[in-house]
């Protein structure tokens, strides 16, 4: 009976062993390409078919394994309408640099535009700093401001405000003077202010934070989520009953997507929920979402 225990035990310590190995050394490079279509009435006709490439909570430190990754697979994919950058993309001030150079793998035919996280007010960054950067390099700062994009005379709202975990979120001085019934597409670092978004009639929301919990287990789910709303609020997709389930108001038109996002934070670990590059494909007609083949691309270590 005694060698019987001694054996399972030994064996749950070896299953332990190398569950967290993986979680530290394969997983955390294991990037996924997910390739989502959101169905929206009110987008314009000259969008429908639009591409948003959602980059997100890099925490970037220095150019290492897991960012030489995410260079290649950027330089290998097609560039997209938009580079949507939502927020913790530095994690210290020396990151600064090699974000900037893993940057120019940004290629879109509208630009890209960034909102700030919580990294982006601690960790000695300095805020106003960086967002001048940002600005420096193209990579549009929306810090509780919109700009407007137009397609054959047709034109969309995208928004963005600062960190909400700060609560730094201003949505009503983003949306300011925007075009009076236009679609807006709104970028928020954390998705802990979608109530506001749905009260303000946004009609699609990307985030991210959460790192989808980071480390989830089997039938359990994510222990830990960064997120006010928990394990509810992970990752993925929310609208209609989902949305209004988690939040407790009807979501009217919003529709939500939370990314895993690329990057780690706190124990450099991911378990059963690997980083993700989201390519957001938007679609017009009735609210509808679906999750598209991932996609793979050849690409070297």
């Amino acid at each position: 009976m005694r060698k019987s225990v001694l054996t399972a035990v030994g064996a749950v310590g070896a299953a332990a062993a190398a569950a967290l190995a993986y979680s530290a050394a394969v997983e955390p490079y294991d990037i996924r390409i997910e390739h989502i279509e959101l169905t929206t009435p009110r987008l314009p006709q000259a969008f429908d078919g639009y591409t948003i490439y959602q980059l997100s909570d890099f925490h970037m430190r220095q150019m290492g394994r897991r960012e030489r990754k995410i260079r290649a697979i950027l330089d290998a994919l097609p560039p997209a309408d938009l580079i949507a950058l939502t927020g913790d993309l530095i994690h210290t001030r020396a990151g600064t640099e090699p974000f900037f150079e893993l940057a120019k793998s940004f290629q879109s035919r509208d630009g890209a535009f960034s909102v700030f996280g919580n990294s982006e007010h601690k960790n000695g960054v300095r805020p106003g700093l960086f967002a001048a950067q940002l600005a420096g390099h193209g990579l549009h700062p929306l810090l509780n401001a919109h700009t407007t994009i137009e397609r054959r005379g047709e034109t969309i709202v995208l928004a963005g405000v600062d960190d909400p975990v700060n609560d730094l979120d201003r949505l009503p001085d983003a949306l300011a003077g925007a075009p009076a019934g236009a679609f807006v597409l709104l970028l928020m670092h954390s998705p802990d202010s979608i109530a506001e978004a749905v009260v303000h009639g946004v009609d699609v929301v990307l985030s991210g934070h959460t790192h989808g919990g980071q480390i989830r287990f089997p039938f359990v789910g994510a222990p830990y989520t960064h997120s006010l709303f928990g394990k509810q609020m992970s990752s993925g997709y929310y609208g209609g009953y989902k949305l209004r389930k988690v939040i407790g108001i009807a979501p009217g038109r919003t529709q939500l997507y939370v990314t895993r996002g690329l990057g780690v934070s706190g124990l450099a670990l991911r378990f059963l929920t690997p980083p993700e590059l989201t390519i957001v494909t938007l679609r017009r007609g009735a609210p509808h979402f679906q999750k598209l083949a991932n996609l793979t691309v050849p690409i070297g270590e």
